[in-house]
């Protein structure tokens, strides 16, 4: 079994294609979260600020002050 390397999840989160998409949330280290290669709709929750909603291949979503934004989608 392949081990999972922390910089493919940050790097691929729930992106289509990413062998990631079943896990029930992912944390993403910074403020910036790209939907442009997603197409399922998360909630998106950051340690700072408001959460948000991200539609599917919604571009990029940024959460000011941010070092951490938690992902988990919806549906």
């Amino acid at each position: 079994m392949k081990a999972i390397r922390k910089k493919d999840v940050q790097s691929l989160g729930y992106s289509d294609g990413s062998p990631y998409r079943r896990r029930k949330s992912i944390v993403i280290k910074g403020d910036t979260i790209d939907m442009s290669k997603t197409g399922m709709k998360l909630r998106l929750v950051p340690d700072v600020g408001s959460e948000k909603i991200a539609e599917p291949y919604s571009g990029i979503h940024k959460f000011p002050g941010a070092s951490q934004v938690k992902e988990i989608p919806i549906g």
